[in-house]
């Protein structure tokens, strides 16, 4: 998924959801001694009881994980108070005003009860279930208005999941329909003489509602919905809704599932005829972001185009599951029309994909997809099919190995690095990347950097001609460095890491009568102790922050040293002793 700039939207029907919250963000790596993130911050006008405002804070936990804080002010005091006081609290990434999503116009309804599902013919479903793969037992979270969970065509395949709006254990009822037709084309059941037929049957939907019945939602609850569909048990995560606009809490939830190995899909947005907006989440990095096609293997007029898309699916006039009492006759089944719609074909597939392979990784899951989709539009990669449009089969087949079921190389990765370095010190790790013997040049790979236990902080790059990946980091905490090779075609992901140990740095000589020069290195928060030798024990003379260098003058004569306490990113050190 490439990174740029994107916006949220409940995209079905032509139906999209708008999500708009405060400027783009990017977490930073390491320790949490920065500002947070709070780009393009601005209250509104009027805040009052009337019109409150939401502020909401993004922070880390120990263990990597985004929280978040959802605080209401009713006033413009309290609200600046608020916003104050979460820049300056201890883990705070991100600082933003919560803003609404929406729902744009929803599509008219076509023929409910359509007997022939087209989009699943079009992407070959059928070659893909003949590779013994129906998505059995692969939870999909749908994060969208909730689930009808007594949908008779549903029933048996919906868990119960969790109602981000309210804080509560639910989300298996709909009262908007949109969320309901998204989880029949993952895995409506088949063989049951009802309806449809879904594109992994026997995958389980995992609803996750953060979107009211009227379609509008806040941002905070789909990254609430995002972590929490993370934490139990979602193994793929289907997002059919966005907004125009970043927000660091959204981002931080999205990163946060990547990095807990679960498959992200989303929505590409359906503003092509208002310039095609860039669409979050679909635009976050690694998310797999889905255009819309017709019938006839065209773009859909409504979808959106952009550097951001990554593969097409079918979106348009697709039939699908509908709560009854919301359908105008009833009839439990509608028409709908969106990238919305095209989304959960992709993320249905990358379900049969799971089941198959179960040990592959998100990067392996989108590299099929794209390697096998049918190419349509410009020759290769364009801005309105992504890489193409998905082939279930293909994608399948693709991810056991390629063609003929070829096997996978599988990389050994030699690490030349880790270990005990100074504080400030300019490290490079260096990772070799081989089979059989040979280096593998011109392999890509994602560097990433986590300081003190924090969030991994990653780039993309290739191997040289050696084979060898190099990653540069200025020591300032106890740190991690990993290589991963991505899943392809032909190669198996493997991954490596090394561990350095950081330590403070300190001298101390004499530099005159009664006087000593100390010179320094360690994080702003450390400080050194002056001591002196009573006896067997040592007295501290005075206290100073780590400096570069400090003189010390006015000293009685005995012998002295320097201590540099440690904390949880930098060793200690102890100085030499002097002797005035």
């Amino acid at each position: 998924m490439r990174k740029t700039a994107r916006r949220n939207v409940l995209a079905g029907g032509i139906a999209a959801v708008t999500a708009a919250a405060l400027g783009a963000f990017a977490l930073p790596a390491g320790s949490q001694a920065f500002s947070p993130v709070s780009y393009g911050l601005t209250l509104p006008a009027t805040v009052s009881a009337a019109q409150p405002v939401r502020i909401v804070t993004t922070s880390l936990d120990a263990t990597g994980r985004p929280v978040f804080a959802v605080r209401e002010a009713t006033d413009k005091v309290s609200a600046e108070r608020i916003v104050s006081s979460a820049r300056k609290a201890g883990g705070t990434v991100g600082v933003e005003v919560d803003r609404k999503v929406h729902a744009l116009d929803m599509p008219e309804g076509g023929d409910p009860y359509r007997e022939y599902q087209w989009d699943l013919d079009k992407m070959n479903v059928e070659g893909a279930w003949d590779q013994d793969t129906t998505g059995a037992d692969v939870v999909v979270a749908v994060i969208d208005t909730g689930v009808d969970g007594s949908h008779p065509d549903l029933a048996g395949n919906v868990l119960t999941g969790y109602d981000a709006i309210d804080d509560t254990e639910g989300g298996d009822s709909d009262g908007n329909g949109h969320g309901t037709h998204v989880a029949g084309t993952v895995a409506a059941v088949a063989g049951n003489g009802e309806g449809i037929t879904g594109i992994a049957p026997d995958a389980r939907i995992l609803p996750v509602k953060v979107l009211d019945a009227d379609g509008t939602g806040y941002t905070s609850d789909t990254a609430e919905g995002i972590v929490w569909a993370v934490d139990n048990g979602a193994q793929v995560i289907n997002l059919s809704l966005g907004a125009d606009t970043a927000t660091a809490a959204e981002e931080a939830a999205v990163a946060y599932a990547i990095e807990n190995g679960v498959t992200v899909v989303a929505a590409a947005g359906n503003q092509r005829e208002e310039g095609s907006p860039t669409s979050y989440p679909a635009a976050y990095d690694g998310v797999i972001a889905v255009a819309a096609t017709d019938a006839d293997d065209e773009i859909a007029e409504y979808s959106n185009q952009g550097d951001y898309v990554d593969v097409a699916a079918p979106g348009s006039a697709i039939l699908s599951t509908y709560p009854g009492d919301l359908s105008e006759d009833g009839s439990e089944y509608a028409e709908l029309n969106g990238t919305s719609m095209a989304s959960p074909h992709v993320a249905a597939v990358a379900a049969l994909i799971k089941a198959s392979r179960p040990e592959i990784t998100p990067q392996g899951i989108q590299n099929a997809l794209e390697e096998s989709a049918v190419d349509l539009g410009e020759d290769g990669f364009d801005n309105d099919f992504g890489h193409g449009r998905v082939d279930a089969a293909a994608a399948v087949e693709a991810a056991a190995g390629g063609d003929g079921g070829e096997e996978r190389v599988t990389p050994e990765i030699a690490v030349d690095g880790g270990g005990l370095v100074s504080y400030g010190a300019d490290t490079e790790t260096t990772f070799q990347v081989s089979a059989d013997g040979e280096a593998l040049a011109g392999l890509e790979a994602e560097t990433c950097v986590s300081v003190a236990g924090g969030r991994w902080d990653c780039d993309t790059t290739e191997s040289d001609e050696d084979g060898v990946y190099y990653v540069e980091h200025k020591a300032t905490g106890a740190f991690q460095v990993r290589v991963t090779v991505g899943e392809t075609g032909t190669v198996a992901s493997a991954s490596e890491s090394a561990e350095y140990t950081v330590r403070a740095t300190v001298t101390a000589k004499k530099s005159g009568k009664g006087a000593l020069t100390v010179k320094a290195a360690g994080a702003p928060s450390q400080k050194m102790a002056l001591q002196r030798r009573s006896g067997n024990s040592w007295k501290t003379v005075k206290t100073y922050p780590v400096k570069s260098s400090t003189k010390v003058t006015g000293l009685s004569g005995g012998t002295y040293r320097v201590v540099v306490a440690g904390t949880k990113a930098v060793q200690g050190v102890t100085s030499g002793t002097v002797k005035l």
